[in-house]
């Protein structure tokens, strides 16, 4: 009689030990969006990561291999596991401020939002690229010292081109024109 208690014991603290469970991923599907975990001498079999959204709106950035993950199990079955978060260490922590919210990259491209200094800001790491497509229109508005571009060239392709409400495109005329060395009027 005893013997079947100890049983029934012994698998009641294996599921309470397995409920929460951290572990270090080893193997990724990116395709299926499945991972296998390892902690201690146990591997899960391919499980599912925990994502912010996962509907018509839908939220992707896989982990990697070598990651620490925490898992939940329902009734302690590792096979029912879903992965909940990372575990960041001193050499993955991404940022060191508690108002910031930062995505760090393993190029060295970083995001990062500074919610007390009301500061975004992107780099994107050397021999990148940043492309921004919008399909119905775009407007930058800004106050302070204004925006400020600094590059090599410049390319811009549009229909008009205004500044200060004139046309400053490659079909505007100037009035007052003289031959010669004088300079040209305004743009019209």
């Amino acid at each position: 009689m005893a013997d079947k208690y100890d049983k029934r014991l012994a698998d009641i603290e294996r599921r309470v030990s397995n409920g929460i469970v951290i572990g270090t991923v080893s193997s990724v599907d990116h395709e299926k969006g499945r991972y296998r975990v390892k902690a201690g001498e146990l591997e899960t079999d391919w499980i599912p990561m925990a994502t912010p959204r996962a509907g018509k709106t839908s939220i992707y950035s896989s982990y990697e291999e070598g990651e620490q993950v925490i898992l939940a199990s329902q009734s302690g079955d590792l096979s029912q596991a879903v992965i909940l978060g990372a575990v960041a260490t001193g050499e993955t922590q991404a940022g060191t401020k508690g108002n910031t919210h930062v995505i760090k990259y393993p190029d060295g491209t970083t995001v990062e939002y500074d919610h007390e200094a009301k500061s975004y800001k992107m780099d994107v790491a050397e021999g990148g690229a940043f492309s921004l497509n919008i399909g119905g229109g775009a407007s930058i508005t800004g106050s302070g010292d204004g925006l400020k571009i600094k590059a090599g060239s410049i390319e811009l392709e549009s229909a008009t081109l205004t500044h200060n409400g004139k046309n400053i495109g490659d079909d505007h005329t100037h009035k007052d024109v003289t031959r010669g060395t004088d300079e040209t009027g305004p743009p019209a």
